[in-house]
């Protein structure tokens, strides 16, 4: 099959290394992938790297009306050209185009929706009304969310975004990440991955760190992640003065964006997801479950579809520092509990969210689409 995925961002994001995954490891026997991104960035090349066509057609937003209308022409054109037999949109976006375009090619399309839809946002509405043999829903939730906004009665298939299961053993990635941060083994180290954005509970760990900090010396946290998409450029400067204000600047370190992910959450005791409100998934979960790490995380939205509370996850009220802060000093001071935790967590990531696993289970939906 040649399936040709149409990807918003061509920066590292949630959706885009869900993307960048299904696309590395698809068998070629199975399917010839083509990405086409909405918008140039670092993306491009590392497909092209994977030995993928890749290509840029620039779409502007929705609003612009007649140049939107131009864009999903181009595109709808190189989908005959590259004789595709199915359009794989990314998110509502890569769904308003790539949908649209596959329509006027006469070509069948499936879309990945990888957030909560909500009638608010013209985008939603948009793709919910463009035509598609399949959607796929990142959890249970996100589908019933989208099973209400689904005026074609398009039909819904829940897939739960997966991750690449490190095959080397844990202790000589822990090793290489703390070389690469500058620690030793002396040091209780809490992590969180995530883009620098607002919403995303960076706020909440700084402040929960406040009181880990004052409480054993030993403590350090390290933040990882980019603010892309030039949404809030201001964000991260308003993170460490943050930090400084709450006087643990010397124990904070912000990596900004990093390739070395695994490596990263292998060196931390501890990996933190607490975003403010309820997220659709959390696929930062997943990989650190993945590497082997302890994870404390919010309990809304998605989480306990990926988790098992008390065994492979500490839960903690979504927004409550204090409670954070409780969370991450009984792990400091239970080793033990700690590596039970991660054991569990990178068992229970091999068995249920391995990328590849994810990557089978999209061609089984692909085939049916087509057929």
């Amino acid at each position: 099959m040649r399936v040709v995925y149409v990807v918003p961002h061509a920066t590292r994001g949630g959706a885009e290394r869900v993307t960048m995954d299904l696309i590395a490891l698809h068998g070629r026997e199975a399917v010839e992938p083509v990405a086409i991104f909405l918008s140039d960035g670092p993306l491009v090349a590392e497909a092209r790297r994977l030995g993928v066509q890749a290509e840029v057609i620039p779409a502007p937003r929705m609003r612009n009306v007649f140049a939107a209308g131009r864009a999903k022409r181009r595109l709808a054109r190189r989908l005959v050209e590259l004789r595709a037999q199915l359009v794989h949109g990314v998110m509502a976006w890569g769904h308003a185009y790539g949908g649209a375009a596959a329509r006027r090619a006469r070509i069948p399309a499936v879309w990945f929706q990888h957030d909560v839809p909500d009638w608010h946002r013209a985008l939603n509405v948009v793709a919910a009304l463009t035509p598609a043999r399949r959607i796929i829903a990142n959890s249970v939730l996100t589908a019933r969310a989208q099973t209400r906004f689904n005026p074609r009665r398009a039909r819904i298939e829940v897939v739960h975004p997966g991750t690449r299961i490190p095959a080397e053993p844990r202790a000589a990635r822990r090793a290489r990440g703390r070389k690469g941060l500058g620690y030793g083994e002396q040091e209780f180290l809490v992590g969180m991955v995530a883009r620098l954005a607002r919403g995303k509970g960076h706020a909440t760990l700084l402040r929960a760190a406040r009181s880990l900090c004052n409480a054993r010396r030993d403590a350090r946290v390290v933040v990882a992640g980019g603010a892309p998409f030039g949404l809030d450029p201001d964000y991260p400067d308003e993170l460490q003065r943050l930090a400084a204000s709450l006087g643990i600047g010397d124990r904070v370190r912000f990596t900004g964006q990093t390739e070395a992910t695994v490596d990263m959450l292998s060196a931390c005791d501890v990996a933190v997801h607490v975003p403010d409100a309820p997220e659709s998934y959390g696929l930062a979960v997943v990989e650190a479950m993945a590497a082997g790490t302890a994870v404390v995380a919010g309990d809304a939205g998605a989480v306990r579809e990926i988790v098992e509370p008390g065994r492979t996850a500490v839960l903690v009220p979504t927004g409550d520092h204090e409670s954070l802060a409780t969370a991450l000093l009984a792990l400091h001071d239970d080793p033990a509990w700690r590596e039970r935790i991660g054991a569990a967590g990178a068992e229970a990531a091999a068995a249920r969210f391995d990328a590849g696993g994810m990557t089978r289970r999209l061609e089984a939906i692909y085939r049916d689409a087509i057929a």
